[in-house]
């Protein structure tokens, strides 16, 4: 009778083992089916046709991903009673993170701090600022996110030894916030941080040309010891093990980044990112909403119609502004010296709300999945 009755229960197991397998490689690796489906295609109409095809996407992934981890901290139904019991947190700061963006936005605008030339100069240091929150924010928003993959899978696996976590620390420390900036001054040299970086630091291009594959090989070797940590210690986690390969797929591509290449890596990257995001937010939210009474179905659509005006709403920005939109840097020098004196209030606060939009995303994306709140870590765990 015990056998009996244990087979539905192993078959449940893995059923559910099956469904986490498919969800985890859908969302949580994107970087390797999204570069797959870019070989299949390219290898049918061209890369030339391939790439720009499969970025068509962007703009809605960007978006999405940035509003969906805000909206959950600041709108959501599942973290009312945390917003109720800590203003400062949930409501206060996220009002200071948008009036300052606002502030600068305006400053620089007003003050035409924006250069026409490179390199910069002490006019040019309101923009310096403006784009080193940033960047600077961007490294650090997408390291503490491998950092949270990582971890998701350390617990999945019974890891629960703080040796495993410092471990995983050290390392996303220091392929995201060392070796992966460093790569990334030297491959996007115009990118107008990087012109901003090279105006006021005391080093030079070819310098950092050095230290870029010095950073690379470094990121080689240092994934290779972890994988081999990773292998030889007891329960070992294969999802880790892969997601260790996807960190370093980043500086490697970066490194050799070419206009071919050059798409892979945004794929890699930056849908790796947007994905995973948008993937756990989804999760948590249908899954409250299930917990609700909801039926699967009913609850994805609350989730989509949830976030979807949000969505929307800011896309209309983007795809009204999105010229201005500097942080990638696009010919911008010619862009924003043309604006007209009577127009510089109006791109001062389009600028503001560009930077406003990726600061609260990196604040309220750390709010919601640091878990250090025992209202937030109550109220999300359970639905991850």
């Amino acid at each position: 009778m015990a056998t009996t009755s244990a087979v539905p229960t192993l078959r449940a197991s893995e059923a559910n083992w099956v469904h986490s397998a498919i969800w985890d490689s859908f969302w949580m690796f994107s970087a390797l089916w999204g570069s797959a489906c870019l070989v299949a295609l390219a290898s049918i109409i061209g890369l030339a046709g391939a790439g720009p095809l499969m970025f068509v996407a962007n703009i809605f992934l960007a978006v999405a991903h940035s509003w969906s981890t805000t909206f959950m901290v600041i709108g959501s139904p599942l973290l009312a009673a945390a917003r109720k019991q800590n203003r400062w947190k949930f409501t206060h700061v996220p009002i200071i993170v948008v009036v300052g963006s606002l502030v600068l936005g305006l400053a620089v605008g007003m003050n035409r701090a924006f250069p026409e030339s490179t390199p910069l100069t002490s006019h040019n240091a309101l923009w310096a600022l403006y784009l080193g929150l940033f960047w600077v924010g961007h490294f650090w928003h997408f390291g503490n996110q491998d950092f949270g993959v990582l971890s998701i899978y350390r617990l999945k696996a019974g890891q629960a030894s703080q040796r495993r976590r410092r471990v995983d620390k050290m390392f996303t420390v220091a392929m995201m916030f060392v070796l992966q900036p460093v790569v990334y001054f030297k491959a996007v040299s115009h990118s107008p941080f990087s012109e901003a970086f090279f105006s006021y630091a005391p080093v030079s291009p070819e310098l950092v040309a050095v230290g870029a594959g010095v950073a690379m090989w470094l990121a080689v070797i240092l994934t290779l010891a972890i994988v081999v940590h990773e292998w030889s210690a007891p329960g070992r986690s294969i999802p880790k093990l892969f997601y260790y390969l996807v960190m370093l797929s980043h500086p490697i591509v970066l490194y050799n980044v070419h206009y071919r290449l050059g798409f892979f890596y945004m794929i890699g990257y930056f849908w790796s990112h947007w994905f995973i995001a948008i993937g756990l937010v989804g999760r948590i939210n249908v899954n409250y909403y299930r917990n609700r009474g909801l039926g699967r179905l009913r609850a994805l659509s609350k989730h989509v119609f949830s976030l979807g005006g949000i969505v929307a709403a800011a896309l209309l920005l983007h795809f009204s502004f999105g010229q201005y939109n500097s942080f990638a840097g696009n010919h911008y020098k010619s862009i924003l010296s043309q604006v007209r004196p009577e127009h510089e209030i109006l791109l001062g606060l389009v600028l503001g709300l560009f930077l406003a939009e990726q600061l609260l995303h990196y604040y309220c994306d750390r709010s919601l999945f640091r878990f250090r709140d025992p209202n937030v870590r109550g109220a999300v765990a359970p639905l991850l």
